[in-house]
């Protein structure tokens, strides 16, 4: 069997592993390749598949952001899908984090994109030396948000408690809709803004706390668990 070198491919469990395997663990995690011999096949079995799987969710993740930014109807959206930021954005975006928005531009000194979501404004930009550089504006602490056109670009201007950052090079159209879309967004109450659920189970345990305390009669209690329950 081709094994790495000097017997770095050795297990703990007197196993060995073949030199392309020795690639994949080390990218996989490079802490684990450097120590193989603590540890066993299974261990590195289950290292690599949980490889495959963190791999295949954001591939998914992907392409449901994909769908959701043509799905906004953008005029520059083959652009902006084109942008290597784009590939970046399941391991910045939450879960429940909708795109509104998005536009191209550059901030301080880095050309990247500005994403709207249904929680901030984040810019992303992935450079070729410096590695991905991330700054999100969370939209409770957005007091406004403006836009100025030149000839041929414009800027978007985001004011945050006495700050402001300056995204540069937009396009002219698409920075009057970002800015008024964010600003419909922040106009509205926060928990409008956020859309967060709240978590069915805490608001069980505080059910549990206020029937205990003699605030809720059992009957109450009973028909407020069941609403709960039903969003499990």
């Amino acid at each position: 069997m081709n094994t790495p070198n000097f017997g770095s491919g050795k297990l703990s469990d007197g196993g060995a592993v073949c030199s392309n395997c020795f690639k994949k663990i080390n990218i996989a995690n490079s802490s684990v390749a450097s120590k193989l011999k603590k540890h066993s096949l299974s261990d590195i079995q289950n290292l690599l598949h949980d490889k495959v799987d963190t791999e295949n969710n954001k591939s998914s993740k992907l392409d449901a952001i994909r769908a959701e930014i043509k799905s906004l109807g953008l005029d520059n959206v083959v652009t902006f899908l084109g942008r290597k930021e784009i590939n970046e954005l399941p391991s910045i975006l939450d879960q429940n984090e909708k795109i509104t928005n998005l536009i191209q531009g550059t901030y301080n000194g880095g050309q990247g994109i500005l994403v709207a979501t249904n929680r901030r404004l984040v810019f992303v930009d992935k450079g070729i030396l410096y590695g991905l550089k991330v700054e999100d504006f969370p939209l409770d602490k957005i007091t406004t948000i403006q836009y100025e056109t030149g000839l041929l670009l414009a800027e978007v201007k985001i004011h945050t408690s006495g700050n402001i950052a300056t995204i540069d090079n937009v396009e002219k159209a698409g920075a009057r809709k970002f800015a008024e879309s964010v600003r419909n967004q922040i106009s509205q109450p926060i928990g409008e803004v956020l859309n967060y659920e709240p978590d069915p189970l805490a608001q069980l345990e505080k059910l549990g706390k206020l029937k205990a305390a003699g605030v809720l009669t059992e009957e109450e209690f009973s028909q407020q668990k069941k609403k709960l329950l039903e969003k499990i």
